[in-house]
């Protein structure tokens, strides 16, 4: 059976690493110039470049044809012409579709034109992070000239669209992302934009890194729905259903080399510090982060310890708006990892009191004395030499003057 590869998200272009890897071919087939342009050169992937009709989708398919489509979800007409192209010639389908993510407290509309009628109804300067497909239906906003900025792909075709559009100078922000949290809160606040206009595309597409953003400046967050609902694999379904289709030997990943845990010392002084739980080890971090001068919030459902707790519940992703480090210190596995997970995405660093391998900062064991400061963890393998290892650095200090 031959493997054909609708791709145009960056989960399809992982699908390719992960089939040229395997020893697997595909043909591959992307829209855009640019959507080839990305596209290392990969053993056993061939790349076609050029938009498809659902005859032409058609012509490149037959009954011995596995169609993975990893394209958009918001390309719905593209994935109608493969369904309808798998249809008509017997090619079997499968969607890689990107999952959607919880957006709570954001203001959701069925489509482009529905954005404009409620930008029309909701005065302010709004950020437009859609994509430069449907700017042409944006031009309808009232005083649009003045109201919205567009960030688009830095690309001459796309800036000559938003120029013929009357998008220029400053209105313009052409990059290629993706876009950390820190670079759309700058950029809100950069623009002096109180609505951010965007889609819902899901983790690799950044929708995270919006959302935190604007809930830190305040800003509302516009969501145009995606098209439909629909079914559809994950990466890592998809590419376990490959694998046992084709019979194809997943390679084992490349093992990290351990490294020793460098030792950072940085100013906490008036930096918003949040430690969710408040048992023994949470009491602990709390004393140190104050210590150093952070603004520490507490967030727990109880206080085991006695510490004070701002926000007397379980854990919500708001809590991590604007933190410059958190601790997941709970008695709950899976919070504790859900609390890591929300971090990495905001980039937060975050230690994890019941997982080393999450934690993307240690706390060390913090040692006093002479007007010097030092810090003792351990490299992943000696944690019970850490307390000795400290007591005695301790003493060595405190005997200094």
């Amino acid at each position: 059976m031959r493997l054909v590869i609708f791709s145009g998200t960056s989960e399809g272009h992982a699908l390719c690493r992960f089939v040229s890897a395997c020893g697997g071919n595909s043909d591959v087939y992307v829209a855009t110039d640019y959507g080839a342009a990305v596209m290392e050169p990969l053993a056993g992937i061939t790349v076609h470049e050029g938009r498809l009709d659902a005859d032409a989708m058609a012509a490149v398919l037959d009954a011995d044809t596995l169609l993975v489509d990893a394209t958009h979800p918001y390309a719905a007409l593209v994935s109608d012409n493969l369904r309808a192209a798998c249809t008509q010639t017997g090619a079997q389908y499968e969607r890689l579709l990107r999952p959607q993510l919880d957006s709570e407290g954001v203001v959701t509309v069925p489509d482009t034109a529905a954005a404009v009628c409620w930008l029309n109804a909701h005065p302010g300067r709004a950020l437009l992070t859609t994509g430069s497909k449907e700017l042409a239906a944006f031009a309808a906003v009232e005083g649009y000239r003045e109201r919205l900025i567009v960030r688009v792909l830095s690309s001459a075709a796309v800036l000559e669209q938003c120029a013929a559009l009357g998008f220029a100078g400053a209105q313009v922000i052409a990059m290629q992302g993706p876009f950390s949290h820190e670079m759309n809160a700058a950029l809100l606040r950069q623009t002096h934009s109180d609505i951010l206009v965007t889609k819902d595309t899901g983790k690799a597409g950044g929708f995270a890194e919006k959302l935190s953003a604007a809930r830190e400046v305040g800003a509302t967050v516009l969501v145009i729905a995606r098209p439909r609902e629909e079914q559809g694999k994950t990466l890592c379904e998809i590419q376990d259903f490959l694998a046992l289709r084709f019979g194809w030997k997943v390679p084992t990943p490349a093992q990290p080399e351990t490294a020793p845990r460098f030792p950072l010392f940085v100013s906490l002084a008036g930096k918003h510090c949040v430690v969710f739980g408040a048992g023994a080890i949470a009491a602990r971090r709390v004393g140190i982060l104050r210590r150093f001068g952070a603004a520490v919030t507490v967030v727990a459902p109880e206080s085991p310890s006695d510490i004070a707790v701002d926000h007397r519940r379980g854990y919500e992703k708001s809590d991590l708006s604007g933190a410059f480090l958190a601790v997941a210190a709970t008695n709950d596995r899976a919070v504790n990892h859900r609390i890591a997970a929300d971090c990495a995405a905001r980039q937060i660093p975050c230690s994890v009191a019941d997982c080393a391998a999450e934690s993307t900062f240690f706390f060390p064991a913090v040692c006093e004395g002479g007007g010097l400061i030092a810090g003792v963890v351990s490299d992943g393998t000696a944690h019970g030499k850490t307390a000795a290892a400290a007591k005695r650095i301790r003493a060595v200090l405190e005997g200094m003057t």
